[in-house]
């Protein structure tokens, strides 16, 4: 099977399961504080509940997809997931939502690690940016449509059920198109001349952690990765419960109006991720991160200034540019580091690491909203981000004057 195919096979399987996903997410927030009364304080804890929950089991169901193929993971995990949003629309104690999110998570985290090792084991490491630029933009994408619809149906109909049941509906047909469409593979062994030319590492019979460990060790710059992942995860964590809220309270945005605000934005951040990650492979993924953060670090550091809706449009550009340019490097970075035979553990390794920020983002950024005030929390991802920034660029540094040129990475 052609890589470009495999590509777009898995790129749409993606793109619709993150519509389905991104639906929730503006809407859980709004529903727990309006509808049920919840505090700030406890939607954190429902969002952390759901990283938590994906921190402990992506690294394995990495390691099973390895063994048992990519395919069946992300099947059974679309559809475990896809029961979450229909008990959503039936809960009227707002801390239920604790243990559901567990379930979603449960599923969600089988998905992204089977889908980046497809990637990661069909094509070869000079195109691998680009691939994963393209599985980027399907999921941003769904992401961009998932909020706006889910916002827009809320608004016309004034029920937040209607929006769950949406969210259900598109996860259940991302399980039947990945059960049509990706027939086969993670399952075919190619030829031992093929290997080092693809990247293709079959299904690891007996995979350990110990071997990412020990392979980071040995390679240092995919510590630095995994370091950095948690740094930005646990800045942008700090913002994941509150920015819905944020938008509607303190700026007076309708569901509407932040519905078309996040499409515009998302979209051309969709359309600008294939471009970005083809100039990753250009001029050098690790170039691509650090610049990225750069201009994330700046865009964070400007949210908390004013509420003003051109203040909050300039920032959101800057967090998008940010978005586009280093994610695609970032995660085929970590798949070219990645030990051999364990690529889907190494991706799950590395989610990992995201997912604990994303545990501990959520959980402190709902204290301090409800206790520093609502600026607090954007005061923090911006150091946050910063650091990872520094980090990022010492690393280049370290690797530009290394044995190891800049164009290899």
């Amino acid at each position: 099977m052609r890589p470009r195919g495999v590509v777009l096979r898995v790129a749409v399987v993606i793109g619709l399961a993150e519509l389905g996903f991104a639906t929730v997410i503006p809407l859980l927030p709004l529903h727990l504080t309006e509808r049920l009364g919840a505090s700030v304080k406890l939607v954190g804890v429902v969002v952390a509940a759901f990283a938590l929950t994906e921190t402990f089991l992506k690294a394995a169901w990495g390691s099973v997809a390895d063994r048992l193929g990519r395919r069946p993971m992300i099947m059974a995990g679309l559809v475990v997931s896809s029961i979450a949003p229909l008990l959503m629309s039936v809960l009227r104690q707002a801390w239920m939502f604790i243990p559901l999110r567990v379930i979603d998570g449960a599923g969600s985290s089988a998905l992204w690690p089977a889908a980046s090792a497809i990637i990661a084991d069909t094509t070869p490491p000079h195109r691998r940016a680009t691939a994963m630029g393209a599985l980027n933009m399907f999921f941003l994408a769904g992401f961009a449509f998932g909020p706006t619809l889910g916002l827009y149906v809320v608004g016309f109909t004034g029920s937040y059920t209607a929006g769950f049941y949406l969210a259900a509906i598109v996860l259940l047909i991302a399980a039947a198109v990945a059960a049509f469409t990706l027939r086969g593979l993670g399952q075919t062994h190619l030829p031992p001349s093929d290997v080092d030319i693809v990247g293709y590492h079959g299904t690891a019979p007996n995979p350990e952690l110990e071997a990412v460990v020990e392979e980071a060790r040995r390679v240092p710059l995919l510590g630095v990765m995994l370091v950095v992942a948690f740094v930005q995860t646990f800045g942008a964590g700090l913002l994941a419960p509150i920015l819905v809220i944020y938008a509607k309270r303190i700026v007076g945005l309708s569901e509407q109006m932040i519905g078309t605000l996040f499409l515009v934005l998302m979209l051309t951040v969709a359309l600008a991720s294939l471009a970005a990650g083809h100039l990753a492979d250009r001029w050098g993924k690790m170039r691509s991160v650090s610049v990225g953060m750069v201009m994330g670090s700046l865009g964070v550091w400007l949210l908390p200034l004013s509420p003003r809706l051109t203040l909050l449009a300039a920032s959101a550009v800057l967090l998008g540019v940010s978005y586009a340019l280093s994610m695609p490097a970032w995660h085929a970075l970590v798949s070219e580091l990645a030990p051999p035979g364990r690529t889907g553990l190494a991706m799950g390794a590395a989610q990992t690491a995201q997912g604990l920020g994303l545990v501990l983002g959520p959980l402190l950024g709902g204290i301090m909203w409800d206790t520093l005030g609502h600026r607090s929390p954007f005061f923090g991802a911006a150091a946050l981000l910063t650091v990872g920034t520094a980090v990022s660029l010492l690393a280049m540094y370290r690797l530009a004057r290394g044995s190891a040129p800049l164009s290899r990475r």
